[in-house]
């Protein structure tokens, strides 16, 4: 049998190696600067910072986790003091994760952070590269959100 796959020609292997790097590096740099909070938490800071409360489903939605990560991620949060979760008052089922005031205060020390690491990720791009990658990212998510 032969098996052919050119990993460093797929776009698969280099977004996910992408992705990696500079979740690595984000994880690194809020470490270094005491913030307590990883890279995949900062992304569900992110999605929480317009103040809606929201699900644990809602979010996960939002960020195309399955249910056990956004659940782990979630908890995660919750230790650290990052979210608080109360009971929905249509749904006594269902929690509401919102940021706390710990969290909101950290959103733009950890932004500025967030601003430099893309900026040595985009190191030696022009403006036109730039908006060029951004626009096929989106079009490949485009093309695989369901």
């Amino acid at each position: 049998m032969v098996f052919s796959y050119a990993r460093k020609e797929s776009l698969g292997h280099l977004t996910a190696l992408a992705s990696r790097l500079c979740s690595n590096r984000l994880g690194r740099r809020f470490r270094e600067a005491g913030m307590g909070m990883t890279a995949e938490q900062w992304g569900a800071a992110l999605v929480l910072a317009s103040g809606e409360a929201m699900t644990q489903q809602q979010l996960g939605a939002r960020l195309f986790l399955e249910k056990s990560s956004v659940s782990r991620l979630v908890d995660g949060l919750e230790r650290r003091g990052f979210i608080s979760r109360a009971p929905d008052p249509d749904d006594g089922r269902q929690k509401l994760v919102v940021l706390t005031p710990q969290a909101t205060a950290m959103l733009e020390p950890c932004a500025a952070i967030a601003r430099e690491v893309l900026e040595e990720a985009q190191h030696g791009m022009d403006a036109g590269e730039r908006r060029a990658c951004r626009a096929l990212l989106l079009r490949i998510i485009d093309n695989l959100a369901e």
